[in-house]
This record gives C-alpha cells, structure tokens and sequence, in this order.
C-alpha cells in the first residue's frame, strides 16, 4: 500500500504539536515530568486541578486515561496511558483517532483512518514514532515512559 504524502505530512505536524505543547505544559509543570507524574499530581496528590492553564497559556485536562493538552493558539493533542507489551509497563501512546480529532481541530480533516495508520507505520520505519500495539497505538520514540525530558 501507498502512503499518502499529505497523511504523512499531516502525522508529522501532530508529532511536531505533540512534542512542543508537552514540553511547554512540562516546562510550566516543572519537576512533573510526564502525564503519569500529571495524573498523580492530581488525583492522588491532589497538587494541581483536573483542568487548569499552565503559566506558558497550555490548558491541560487530566481525564480517565490519560491528558489532552492544548497550546494558545487552539492546537489540541491528546495522548493516554497504555500498556506497552514490550516494556511491560504504561507509557504515553496515541492512537489514529486522536491524530484525526487533532487534524479536524486544525481544520484539516478528511484522511480515514487506514491513511493515518499507513502514515504512522512510515514514520515507525523513519524512527519518528514507536508502535506500541500494531495498527492501534503509538507513542514518541524519546518519551517511552512518559517522564523523559529533552
């Protein structure tokens, strides 16, 4: 199968968003370290709100899996906790659906959901992402754990 090069370009602007807004609202949320840090801070620790604005202007909403975080200027990416069969533990993954919802906030939908998959499987091969569950989830390659910061 053929990748479509404009799902690719479209995959690799939600990686580049992905990685900017989880390094801002990170930077901001300092020494949170990942959405997992994130989730305890709230829910266990009770040290910041479920939804709240970091001081760099990224809402960020703890929700049951994971965080949807979104930049000033109305990008929105959104990643969860899921279990990564090869690490044996929970990391930040996403999924095809969320890099569409991500693609229709920036008003550029219309690619399905194979022509996402496709894309994500290029950028695999090009060591731009992992794939964590075949077809289904995928996370950055220098954020496997969720809490390393570069």
């Amino acid at each position: 199968m053929s990748v479509d090069p404009s799902a690719v370009a479209a995959v690799e602007r939600f990686i580049a968003s992905l990685r900017e807004i989880r390094t801002r609202l990170l930077d901001d949320l300092f020494p949170i370290a990942g959405v997992a840090e994130l989730q305890t801070a709230v829910r266990s620790l009770r040290e910041h709100p479920r939804e709240g604005a970091t001081s760099s202007g990224i809402v960020y909403s703890v929700h049951g899996a994971g965080c949807r975080m979104t930049a000033p200027d109305g990008r929105e990416v959104d990643v969860d906790m899921v279990a990564d069969p090869e690490l044996h533990q929970n990391i930040e993954a996403f999924d095809p659906w969320k890099i569409r919802w991500f693609l229709n906030e920036a008003a550029e939908d219309g690619f399905s959901n194979e022509e996402i998959v496709a894309a994500c499987e290029h950028h695999v091969r090009q060591g731009l992402m992992r794939e964590v569950v075949q077809g289904r989830w995928y996370a950055l390659p220098e954020h496997p754990r969720g809490s390393a910061r570069q």
